[in-house]
């Protein structure tokens, strides 16, 4: 692979150019390239909570500490506006097999931090895990960029969160118990920033629990370029060996790490084949529908990792 750094490619003006978010090193080889100019779209309208809109940016890989990022990736004010404007019914037509996943998280939390206090979700959608803490007899609060998805948990769900980014929030110092971030550390513009705010908030001994797309897993090394996570909202990609320096890097200790499983419904995931084999969704599409399972919810791994990290 060609070594680069970010100062030899600076060219085009919608993106930017970055040096590795884990140790700053300026020195990377391509992983995936590109999609041709003319045919990448680049636009806020790729990001929100449940787009799968395949990944089109190129995919690096730090020659110092083996991370790998997007880069270059559009501008980050582009991105925060893409959430903050996103409508997106799609997350929230998925609710029963959302709130049955987090309260297996919850309960894998638990074991971790027995005793029950001020828990905060960081990028919470539409709230189905806040829904679920609270109902699980925690302090529950949850901060998400989306207005749209964050005025329909508290119009749906009877919750009160925040519409923002976490910076915005402006939580106090040692606040809360536990911060999750589901599905969201690979989305935020700054990796490291968001882990360090989250450390000043957490409390001595607190948790910040991150779920991921594990790059390294089997399914990622066999996929490839076909791995269904690789997707233009994913600026990081993390594995095992590098969530753990992430965290350490930030102030945490590693604690727990194994696989998560999600339930969703077997249409929605039938659905979320389409973009990658439009001939293998003709055929299972009407085949689920005919067998009366659309609707049926179904456990199932997809390369996804839980790390759990204490603050020192």
């Amino acid at each position: 692979m060609t070594t680069h750094t970010a100062n030899e490619e600076k060219r085009d003006e919608r993106f930017e150019y970055l040096p590795c978010n884990l140790c700053g090193a300026d020195d990377y080889a391509v992983v995936y390239h590109a999609a041709p100019p003319d045919a990448r779209k680049v636009t806020s309208d790729n990001y929100s909570a449940a787009s799968f809109h395949i990944l089109e940016d190129q995919v690096v890989k730090c020659n110092k500490c083996g991370f790998l990022y997007i880069n270059p990736r559009p501008k980050s004010e582009m991105i925060v506006k893409g959430y903050s404007d996103a409508v997106d019914e799609t997350y929230v037509s998925q609710s029963e097999g959302r709130l049955a996943t987090f309260k297996e998280g919850l309960a894998r939390i638990e074991k971790a931090y027995p005793q029950k206090g001020r828990i905060l979700d960081v990028g919470c959608a539409a709230g189905f895990f806040v829904k679920t803490a609270k109902e699980g007899g925690w302090d529950a609060y949850g901060v998400e960029p989306s207005r749209w998805l964050a005025e329909w948990g508290n119009n749906n769900l009877g919750l009160n969160l925040k519409s923002g980014t976490l910076e915005e929030a402006a939580y106090p110092n040692n606040y809360f118990d536990v911060v999750t971030l589901w599905d969201v550390l690979e989305h935020v513009p700054d990796a490291a920033a968001t882990l360090k705010e989250i450390h000043r908030i957490l409390k001595p001994g607190g948790l910040v629990v991150v779920n991921y797309p594990n790059i390294g897993s089997n399914l990622a090394k066999v996929f490839g370029r076909k791995w269904w996570f690789l997707l233009s909202v994913h600026l990081y990609y993390f594995t095992p060996h590098t969530i753990k320096k992430m965290l350490e890097h930030n102030g945490y200790e590693m604690v727990v790490h194994k696989h998560h499983y999600q339930k969703l419904k077997i249409g929605y995931l039938v659905f979320r084949v389409k973009p990658y084999s439009k001939a293998l969704f003709k055929v299972l599409n009407p085949l689920v529908q005919k067998l009366g399972l659309a609707d049926k919810d179904v456990t199932y791994y997809a390369s996804q990792s839980l790390a759990i990290g204490k603050k020192k």
